[in-house]
């Protein structure tokens, strides 16, 4: 496992990166007691690699080695008037080194270059450390209910 020491570089996925994707992205379904399906993944990723029309997809190096990934899709808001955004997800190995934090940091100012009014974000309940993670560089909890409905 790399050395959380060593420089961490962030930068816009690309199609090379699919690989490292998959993998970090089966860890992330097994840490967050979801079903991974390498075909649904790779149909997840693919089209954010391919360009930005549906979001981006940033990930997180160290000595070439990819240790994290934020993804980010958009969507669009009457509410606040543009652009709103869902960090679709975020994963990082190992925890607590600081990688999480870098990932945020340049999700959001990603987000302010494209003029976005608005991130969302889910969290299962028991994930109290992300939930701290996240109240460290400034969000805060919805009163909102996510439902959903899969249409198959």
């Amino acid at each position: 496992m790399t050395a959380t020491r060593e420089p961490i570089d962030v930068r816009r996925a690309t199609s090379g990166d699919l690989g490292d994707l998959l993998v970090l992205g089966a860890e992330y379904a097994t840490a967050d007691g979801h079903r991974f399906d390498i075909e649904v993944a790779e149909r997840g990723f693919g089209p954010l690699l391919d360009d930005d029309v549906l979001g981006v997809i940033l990930v997180a190096a160290a000595n070439d080695e990819t240790v994290g990934y934020a993804a980010v899709t958009w969507g669009w808001s009457i509410e606040v008037g543009g652009l709103d955004v869902v960090l679709d997800e975020l994963y990082v190995r190992p925890r607590r080194q600081g990688i999480g934090s870098l990932l945020l940091v340049a999700v959001e100012a990603a987000c302010r270059a494209r003029d976005v009014k608005r991130i969302f974000l889910e969290t299962e309940r028991p994930n109290d450390g992300a939930r701290r993670l996240y109240a460290r560089h400034g969000w805060s909890e919805d009163d909102s209910i996510w439902m959903s409905k899969e249409l198959t």
